[in-house]
């Protein structure tokens, strides 16, 4: 897999409970949930924005393996929601694991919430933002190169879940589709008419301020 995703891992299967387990993280499903095989269709089928798709629309790929259900999230915001995932291990009794890597960027993090913060590791910018907790087992003879590169991933599968698994050709994936409120705010906005009654007035130079994910500090 691409070393440019987030996973988050909930212990057990949840896959009975995604409605509520989407809740926690402001997600309404919208009752669409495909089935995926292989990875040119996972991420086909969760690119934003997806064809024929509104665009306030995302979508999730979930797997369980007999021991932790996995989200594969490429928006990479649910794990970095600290308060959320503490509210959302202790309502379902389980531990959350997960990480989020963007190598280029020298972006990476993980955290595991059983249910209050146990471990955070963020890293960006190539530089260390926050080392919470003592490191897992699973860190052991990782360095923090590593990490930037495919460490996150094998931490993961130490801990009990391969990302391979996802293009196992036996793993049944499912695909679920979903209203984010954030995009569904900003597509009404959009969609607006815009009335300036003092259209002469002079208007300020255009900022060259660029946007970045809230995640990203830098």
């Amino acid at each position: 897999m691409s070393a440019n995703h987030s996973l988050i891992l909930f212990a057990g299967d949840m896959t009975s409970q995604l409605p509520s387990v989407f809740s926690c993280f402001g997600y309404r499903m919208t009752g669409t949930v495909e089935v995926a095989k292989g990875l040119p269709q996972i991420w086909e089928y969760t690119n934003w924005p997806r064809r024929s798709r509104p665009h306030n629309i995302v979508h999730k790929a979930v797997l369980y393996n007999g021991t932790w259900t996995a989200i594969l999230d490429r928006e990479m915001t649910m794990i970095l929601n600290q308060e959320i995932c503490i509210a959302c291990a202790s309502q379902f009794n389980t531990k959350i694991f997960g990480y989020m890597i963007e190598s280029v960027s020298g972006t990476c993090a993980l955290y595991l919430y059983s249910p209050e913060k146990v471990r955070g590791l963020n890293i960006q910018n190539f530089e260390i933002l926050e080392d919470f907790g003592e490191p897992l087992p699973q860190e052991a003879g990782i360095t923090t190169e590593e990490m930037l590169a495919d460490g996150a991933m094998r931490i993961s599968r130490r801990i009990g879940f391969s990302d391979s698994l996802f293009a196992h050709p036996t793993s049944k994936v499912l695909v679920v589709g979903m209203e984010d409120p954030t995009r569904t705010q900003t597509h009404q906005q959009n969609r607006q008419p815009t009335h300036n009654p003092n259209k002469h007035a002079k208007v300020a130079p255009p900022s060259h301020r660029i946007e970045k994910p809230w995640w990203k500090l830098w």
